[in-house]
């Protein structure tokens, strides 16, 4: 897959931030188009880590294409792709990546984010996309309005590739909002009577293993097959929110909270990435010495000093 040895790279949570990731010209594409693609935004160093838990997960493109049983569950474009948090914590440390969040805060204007869905799916040659393959926007299934443009209620969809992507192994097709702002909103799926002119924009979405795809809920896109014998595209699926707008949402992470895998994701997450689920910053009002001891019995080894100085502080 990455020609990296997942033991040269460290196992701490927090990886170092790329700074710049966003240029002038990629929010602008962002601001125009409603899409952009940051090239090797997380370095491929930090994707390798990931190998070892996609083993784990999904089967190898040689077991897929000679129909091997552990590759039923992933023959369809609408499976039951595995959700944040995961066993593997290099797969977590990805959804909570400082690139990530530093990418959300300056495309949504706001450093008081939600993440609403954490995913990871794959494909496959021989794995059909389905109804996917027709140009559609994404959220009609992730809010039950329509959205709205402007700062403050603004969406972020990413896509994390953890493989080099490109045309001949499902790059996404995007297309830009300038050319489907005529577009009546509720037109959620185009047909290819009406909108073939569309369908031969060469808006592809390739990038290399640790490239960011960002995109709103109202872009057009669509899937493409994966048509190189042998290969697979591997990517995690993030979406932010600003937290003063409540009108999107995929995924409920309370009904998370017995899990293990969330239990040993809190307890080893920093105060800005917790508040990426709802979990109030230093500070905040939320927190009192009956709180704070509540959620450090809670989750135990979390490190409840950050927050016991915000509620020090107000005293």
């Amino acid at each position: 897959m990455i020609p990296i040895s997942a033991s040269d790279v460290p196992t701490s949570v927090r990886f170092p931030v790329v700074d710049p990731v966003l240029t002038g010209a990629l929010k602008t594409a962002w601001d125009d188009d409603g899409w952009c693609v940051l090239n090797g935004a997380i370095p491929r160093v930090e994707i390798a880590r990931t190998e070892k838990a996609l083993t784990r997960l999904f089967p190898s493109a040689a077991q897929f294409e000679a129909g091997d049983p552990q590759s039923t569950p992933w023959s369809t474009w609408d499976a039951r792709w595995p959700e944040f948090p995961f066993k593997s914590r290099s797969l977590n440390a990805l959804v909570v990546h400082d690139v990530l969040i530093d990418l959300a805060e300056q495309l949504l204007g706001t450093d008081d984010l939600r993440i609403y869905m954490a995913l990871l799916t794959a494909k496959y040659h021989g794995q059909s996309s389905g109804f996917n393959q027709l140009l559609h926007v994404d959220y009609p299934n992730q809010m039950v309005v329509v959205p709205r443009s402007d700062q403050g209620y603004q969406q972020l969809e990413t896509f994390i590739y953890l493989t080099d992507v490109s045309p001949s192994n499902g790059a996404t097709r995007l297309v830009s909002r300038r050319l489907t702002a005529d577009v009546p909103i509720e037109q959620h799926t185009l047909n290819l009577e009406d909108y073939g002119h569309l369908y031969h924009e060469p808006g592809d979405a390739s990038g290399p293993a640790g490239s960011v795809v960002a995109y709103r809920p109202d872009v057009y896109h669509r899937s493409v097959d994966d048509i190189e014998p042998g290969s697979t595209r591997f990517m995690l699926h993030v979406a932010f929110r600003s937290a003063s707008s409540d009108i999107g949402g995929y995924q409920a992470w309370p009904i998370k909270g017995y899990s293990m895998e969330w239990f040993d994701f809190v307890r080893q997450a920093t105060p800005r990435q917790l508040a990426l689920f709802s979990i109030p910053r230093p500070g905040d009002p939320y927190w009192t010495e009956e709180t704070l001891a509540g959620v450090g019995a809670r989750y135990p080894g979390l490190d409840m000093e950050p927050w016991r100085r915000g509620v020090s502080s107000d005293c």
